[in-house]
């Protein structure tokens, strides 16, 4: 299966959403592959800050190749295409099916595209061989009109996107303040398309930054298993 995460906003909890579906899924033996589509490279920053990048997604999409990076994160393992700078060179012009002919061979249960703060080119590329397109979404004023412009763009290309609300927490029905105003607001936008949420929390932020985390069975059941949960994947 291909899960493209998208977002026109920038900061809107793409990379982190990624490792933790690739976490998730790792957790029960699926074989992953996530890659870094960002030319910034936040997901490779996050999963393998120490390690020089000689090799990237820039050289499969140019002709060359790159071999996937092992990430271990306590028992739990998956793999990585990084990026690094040089994806600036093409990641708002590569053509629509370009990832689709790089990963057409890949030999993976999932492979996760984590986007850059665009709906064109390469994340264009990667919705369009998504078989779900999920975006996560924190709850702000700028943060909704990019996600309704996301969405709409997802439509135009016949895929629906399913919203990941960062930190949706309901506001109390007799609440007018200023953020509650725009939790309701956000959610009616998004409408049928919200699917769920990803805690904001001390434990979540650890899981994705933390590469020294003990899995435990209870982590993995406050952490992992709503994840899951969001991808109709059984955990037993």
């Amino acid at each position: 299966m291909i899960i493209t995460i998208t977002n026109q906003k920038g900061g809107s909890g793409k990379t982190s959403t990624t490792v933790l579906f690739s976490l998730a899924l790792a957790s029960v033996s699926k074989r992953v592959l996530c890659v870094d589509c960002d030319p910034q490279g936040g997901l490779t920053s996050f999963l393998c800050p120490s390690v020089d990048i000689n090799h990237s997604l820039f050289d499969i999409l140019t002709g060359g190749d790159c071999a996937p990076l092992k990430i271990v994160r306590h028992k739990l393992e998956f793999y990585l295409i990084p990026a690094d700078h040089r994806l600036d060179k093409i990641y708002t012009t590569l053509r629509p099916f370009e990832l689709e002919k790089a990963f057409s061979k890949a030999d993976y249960d999932y492979i996760i595209f984590d986007t850059p703060p665009t709906v064109q080119g390469i994340s264009l590329s990667a919705s369009i061989i998504a078989d779900k397109v999920y975006v996560p979404a924190d709850i702000s004023r700028a943060t909704m009109k990019s996600t309704l412009y996301t969405l709409e763009t997802l439509l135009d290309i016949k895929k629906n996107g399913d919203v990941i609300l960062i930190g949706y927490k309901e506001p109390a029905p007799d609440s007018n303040s200023f953020t509650a105003t725009i939790t309701r607001d956000f959610v009616k936008a998004i409408d049928s398309h919200y699917i769920g949420t990803i805690r904001k929390s001390v434990s979540i932020q650890r899981a994705v930054s933390d590469a020294g985390l003990r899995w435990t069975e209870r982590r993995r059941q406050e952490i992992l298993h709503p994840i899951l949960d969001l991808l109709g994947v059984e955990h037993g």
